[in-house]
Parts: structure tokens; sequence; C-alpha cells
């Protein structure tokens, strides 16, 4: 696999976690059950922490 590749699937990796964080945005401001708020805010905030590793691993590849 090409470095070129790689961070080409790194970059889908990313749009994939950001628009995970959006759809858990979108309910948590529509639910008002918030034991479920809870669990789906917990979830978007993995998901925060997704998006960085993936940021991460581009600008390793664009160093590479």
């Amino acid at each position: 696999m090409s470095i070129k590749n790689l961070k080409k699937d790194f970059e889908e990796i990313l749009a994939h976690e950001q628009r995970a964080k959006q759809f858990y945005d979108h309910y948590i401001d529509q639910i008002e059950d918030e034991d479920i708020r809870s669990e789906l805010i917990a979830v978007r905030d993995e998901e925060k922490v997704h998006i960085k590793l993936a940021k991460k691993l581009i600008e390793i590849a664009e160093q590479l």
C-alpha cells in the first residue's frame, strides 16, 4: 500500500467519524430523556477522540 493510498484511507475514516459526530449531535439536541442524552453525549465524545486520532494519522502520513 502506498502512502498516498494510506492517507486517502485515513481521510475517509475522518469523514466517517465526522458524520458520526454530526449524527449524535443531531439527536442530542432533540432527545429530552436525560439518561439517553447522557449516553449519546458519551458516544459523541468518543467520536471527537476518533476525529483527533484520524487527523493525527493524516498528519503522520503527510510526513512520510
